[in-house]
C-alpha cells in the first residue's frame, strides 16, 4: 500500500522543517554523476523542457476498483436489511420503536461508511485529472507543477526546490519501502509543498538517483548532455483501454500473467472507466505559451498514442531498448551502497 503514499494513503506533510531522513536523502549528496540517466516516465521533451507524468499515473483505477466493491457490498448490505425488515413486518406486524431505531442506526451507519469510501476513494480517482504532469523549464530555470484546482499549477526556481529519494512507511509488515523522486519546494528551512516526479521505483533507491540524474544534466548541461541512442519515449497518456491493458495486465510479466489476470484485468477495465471520467490536464496559458526552439538540431519528443510502442525502423529501437537494460541493472547493483547512506550507516562506520 505504500505505492499509493500522497494519494491514498500518507498524505504528504508541508508546512514543516525537514525531517533527518530528508538531511540524508538530499539527492545532491550522492554522486548522481555516475549514474547513468533513466526514464521514469517521460512525456515530452525538447530543448526547453522536460515534462513527467506524476508519481501515481500508473496506479490509476485502483481507487476506483477498490470504492466499487465496498459500494456494491455496502449497497446489497442495505438492499438485504431492507428486505429482511419487510418480511419480518408481514409475518410479525409493525416493529417497536428499539428495532426500528436500532435498524435505521444501522443503515444510517453503512450509508455514512460509504459516503466516507465515496468521497475518500472514489473521488481521488475520477472527475479529476488523468494525470498531473510537472514539467522542467530549463529556459527559465523553474519547475512547473500542475496542481488542478482554481490555479492550475505553481511555478517555482529550480534553485528552492530540494530533490530527495522519497520512502513511504510500510503499511504491513511484510511490506518493504517505496522509493521515488521526491521535490520538496522550501521557503527558507520550511517544506512548504512537496511533490513526486514519475513513476516510483520500487523497492531500489538507486533507480531513483538514475532518475534524478536525467532531470539534472538537462537543467544544468542541456538535452544535449543525455547520453544516449536516439531517445525514445515509452510513456503514453492516450487514456484508451489499450494502454490500460498494457499498463496493467502486461506489466505482470510473461510469466505471471495469466496467473495475475483476475486482478489485472478487472484493475485495467476501472482504469480505462477512471481515465475516461477525468479532464485532460491543461497547462495555463502562460506556461504553455512557451516558445519551441530546438538550437540542438534534436527532435523535440512526445508521448507515443500506444504505451511502450517505439519506432523499429532502422534497428535503433533495439539499442534503445539495450541501453536501459544495462542501465537499470547497473543502478540496482548499487542499492545496499545507497541504502547505507539512507540510514546513515556510511557515516557510523
Amino acid at each position: 500500500m505504500s505505492q499509493f503514499a500522497g494519494w491514498l494513503a500518507q498524505r504528504y506533510c508541508n508546512n514543516r522543517p525537514l525531517t533527518e531522513y530528508e538531511k540524508r536523502a538530499d539527492v545532491r549528496q550522492f554522486d548522481s554523476f555516475t549514474f547513468t540517466p533513466i526514464d521514469k516516465g517521460i512525456i515530452a521533451i525538447d530543448d526547453d523542457y522536460l515534462e513527467y507524468v506524476d508519481r501515481h499515473f500508473l496506479y490509476r483505477g485502483w481507487a476506483l476498483m477498490g470504492a466499487s466493491v465496498f459500494i456494491a457490498l455496502g449497497l446489497i448490505f442495505i438492499v438485504a436489511m431492507l428486505h429482511a425488515t419487510a418480511s419480518l413486518i408481514d409475518r410479525v406486524g409493525p416493529l417497536d420503536s428499539g428495532d426500528t431505531f436500532a435498524i435505521a442506526g444501522l443503515i444510517a451507519l453503512i450509508l455514512g461508511f460509504l459516503v466516507f469510501i465515496f468521497w475518500k476513494l472514489l473521488l481521488r480517482d475520477v472527475l479529476r485529472h488523468q494525470y498531473y504532469p510537472v514539467r522542467f523549464d530549463r529556459r527559465e530555470m523553474k519547475i512547473h507543477i500542475f496542481t488542478g484546482g482554481r490555479d492550475k499549477a505553481m511555478s517555482v526556481p529550480w534553485k528552492d526546490v530540494k530533490f530527495v529519494i522519497g520512502r513511504d512507511k510500510p503499511i504491513g509488515p511484510d511490506e518493504g519501502f517505496t522509493y521515488d523522486l521526491r521535490g520538496l519546494v522550501m521557503r527558507g528551512d520550511q517544506v512548504v509543498h512537496t511533490f513526486a516526479v514519475g513513476s516510483d521505483s520500487g523497492p531500489d533507491p538507486a533507480i531513483t538517483l538514475a532518475h534524478w540524474e536525467m532531470i539534472r544534466r538537462f537543467m544544468e548541461e542541456g538535452r544535449s548532455a543525455l547520453p544516449f541512442p536516439p531517445l525514445q519515449l515509452y510513456t503514453s497518456v492516450e487514456p484508451s483501454f489499450r494502454n490500460a491493458f498494457i499498463i496493467h495486465v502486461s506489466s505482470a510479466g510473461a510469466g505471471l500473467m495469466w496467473i495475475a489476470l483476475p486482478l489485472t484485468l478487472p484493475w485495467a477495465l476501472f482504469r480505462f472507466l477512471a481515465m475516461k471520467l477525468c479532464r485532460k490536464p491543461v497547462w495555463p496559458a502562460s506556461i504553455a505559451s512557451s516558445a519551441l526552439h530546438c538550437p540542438s538540431g534534436l527532435p523535440p519528443l512526445r508521448a507515443p498514442a500506444v504505451y511502450g510502442r517505439v519506432n523499429h525502423a532502422g534497428g535503433r529501437a533495439d539499442e534503445m531498448e539495450r541501453f536501459w537494460r544495462e542501465s537499470i541493472a547497473a543502478a540496482k547493483a548499487r542499492n545496499e551502497e545507497v541504502r547505507e547512506q539512507l540510514t546513515g550507516a556510511a557515516a557510523k562506520a
